[in-house]
């Protein structure tokens, strides 16, 4: 579903059904598009780790993996295709997050904002 730009968003075993086809993924009236909902992500690994929470009773291996974070690692970086195989590992980054140039980025888009608002404040006045 995440290579169709789909993640289903309420995924559990009572949601899939198999047939001689194989598995049917129902409900998706919940289903977020994964590039415009800033939780997508979050909902993909919930989506995964439910499923792998319900098969790790039958297979324990499952519950060391991490292929929630993986199929989204490789979601975002352009790599996911229906064919990727997978591994269940996941690398975190070990590179500490700049805060102070975060901040910065923050601060700039405040400016920006007062000045569009002031732009915007003149032309109404000019009006």
């Amino acid at each position: 579903m995440l290579c169709a730009g789909l993640v289903h968003g309420d995924l559990s075993p009572f949601n899939v059904l198999v047939d001689k086809e194989g598995p049917v993924i129902i409900d998706l009236p919940q289903a977020v598009n994964a590039a415009g909902n800033n939780s997508a992500g979050m909902m993909l690994e919930r989506d995964v780790d439910n499923m792998a929470t319900y098969f790790g009773r039958f297979a324990p291996e499952l519950l060391k993996t991490d292929y929630g974070k993986e199929i989204w690692g490789l979601y975002v970086s352009g790599k996911l295709k229906p064919d990727t195989p997978l591994t269940g590992r996941f690398e975190r980054s070990t590179v500490d997050a700049d805060v102070a140039k975060v901040m910065q980025v923050i601060d700039h888009a405040r400016e920006q904002e007062v000045e569009r608002r002031q732009r915007e404040l003149a032309a109404r006045e000019v009006e």
